[in-house]
């Protein structure tokens, strides 16, 4: 019984589909990770609102997190001793910004847990998509 082998041809259209399957899949991937990157920073920033109503109610004493001007860092502080910095958390070059505040660049966070105004902060990639962060008068932390 004779043994018969792929054609050329035919192994040249079966890595051609294959090339064609991955490009196709690496696309979905490129685009998949950017979102995700930008989902991670809006999720971090959403986990700094809650540490700086922890650090209140931890430290007993008002905390503020300040929103920078330049869109780039927020910078926890002690709300009675300002330029002090608790904590810091930078995103710079990784393509969010905030796009807006609803009460101003920081949000102050008293020893119960409450915040001193509800805020609403938008924020914006690159693609124009947007999330909101939400601080209820509660201290509660939302992300939409």
């Amino acid at each position: 019984m004779p043994e018969r082998g792929a054609s050329l041809i035919e192994l040249i259209l079966v890595v051609g589909l294959v090339g064609l399957m991955v490009a196709f899949a690496g696309e979905n991937f490129v685009a998949g990770m950017s979102r995700y990157h930008d989902k991670s920073v809006t999720t971090e920033l959403a986990a700094e609102l809650r540490t700086a109503r922890h650090l209140a109610i931890t430290r007993r004493e008002p905390v503020r997190i300040i929103f920078e001007a330049e869109g780039t860092r927020v910078r926890t502080e002690r709300a009675n001793a300002p330029g002090f910095a608790l904590r810091q958390y930078e995103y710079s070059g990784r393509g969010i910004v905030v796009e807006r505040l609803s009460n101003g660049p920081s949000v102050v966070f008293y020893p119960s847990g409450r915040a001193a105004t509800p805020t609403t902060i938008t924020l914006r990639d690159s693609r124009q998509q947007r999330w909101q962060l939400t601080v209820s008068l509660t201290g509660r932390v939302s992300l939409s």
